[in-house]
């Protein structure tokens, strides 16, 4: 998808900050025009008492990998989960350890799996435990893999709700006693430009985000008043791991534990079976995924009031500002209408 430019937004800034006008948000800070300027940043280095705690999950890759780095060299504390760090992830554990040791960095792993209610609350008491607060949670993990969706089992939607739904409001769940009792905090929620729109044969993965976008929005007017500030960001296309090799083995496990009547219902649509592994090769020429990353460390340097409800990051498509300033009227309306607008 192409690099954004959004009518009445924020828009991400070289540096990593957010500059007026860039990302369409419903009762964020002051909207301005604006271009993007969104050339991989070098994010400043964070001033000792705007040194932030950093929780993010999904760090053994991808978005999480690079955002955990990007914060802890910005200056920030930044505890960064995974799952079984002793086992498939013990080597991206080991050498986010010794990155930390070479830089000089505060940069701690924990293990916690958002599919389980045991290993969140034990990592989450982990990291209160070592620093006494949570200053921002990045809710970065997920799970992906296309498929039709009628040859998909309750079980198979179950799992990616599991992580993609439940595992983010576990977190929050952990987390958001210890923000509201500090008066102040940040949750980051990561989605996806499809938490907006659909495509075939990602009727799960696109449920789950359009699921947490509205989850998220919803929190987000009913923390603001205590101090608990909620953003959706929104990255279009990007070549992750997300996609490969991750999806591309959660593809092919799902092809393999197919029943025989699941296997003759996909058999029946023909060609189109076929169609869903479009999604599943990577695009040449899209952004750079630090992008991403700095997008985050921008959310987490900026001001409150400057904080919108959605950041679209470069590679979401254009046409999402003109959805997102659809919604943003009338959702106001509604708001104001229904007696909730000193919520916005």
């Amino acid at each position: 998808m192409p690099r954004t430019h959004i009518e009445r937004r924020r828009v991400l800034g070289a540096g990593g900050a957010l500059a007026a006008g860039a990302a369409i948000g419903v009762g964020g800070g002051p909207l301005g025009g604006g271009t993007a300027a969104a050339e991989t940043a070098v994010t400043p280095t964070a001033a000792p008492g705007d040194r932030k705690v950093v929780l993010i999950t999904g760090t053994s890759s991808g978005f999480g990998h690079l955002t955990a780095l990007t914060l802890a060299r910005a200056g920030h504390h930044v505890f960064a989960s995974m799952r079984d760090t002793n086992g498939a992830n013990a080597e991206v554990a080991g050498r986010l350890r010794t990155t930390a040791t070479e830089e000089s960095l505060a940069l701690d792993v924990v293990d916690i799996d958002v599919r389980h209610d045991a290993s969140v609350e034990h990592g989450v008491g982990r990291v209160l435990r070592r620093v006494d607060r949570i200053d921002v949670l990045v809710n970065n993990a997920g799970y992906f893999y296309p498929a039709l969706l009628e040859t998909m089992t309750i079980d198979d939607v179950r799992a990616m709700f599991d992580t993609n739904v439940f595992g983010h409001l576990r977190m929050n769940r952990a987390v958001l006693p210890a923000m509201r009792a500090q008066g102040e905090g940040l949750v980051v929620q990561t989605t996806t430009a499809l938490g907006r729109f659909v495509f075939p044969f990602m009727g799960a993965y696109v449920g789950t985000k359009w699921a947490m976008e509205a989850m998220a929005e919803a929190s987000r007017y009913e923390l603001r008043r205590l101090g608990v500030d909620v953003v959706i960001l929104e990255p279009g296309a990007y070549n992750t791991d997300l996609v490969d090799p991750n999806g591309v083995g959660y593809y092919r496990r799902y092809l393999h534990r197919l029943s025989r009547d699941d296997a003759r219902r996909r058999a029946a649509y023909g060609d189109l079976a076929q169609r869903t592994e479009g999604h599943l090769v990577e695009e040449p020429g899209l952004p750079d995924n630090q992008e991403v990353a700095d997008a985050i460390a921008s959310l987490v340097e900026a001001p409150s009031a400057e904080r919108p409800v959605r950041l679209l990051v470069a590679g979401a498509a254009d046409f999402l500002g003109e959805v997102h300033g659809v919604h943003e009227r009338f959702q106001r309306e509604v708001m104001e209408g229904s007696g909730f607008g000193d919520l916005l």
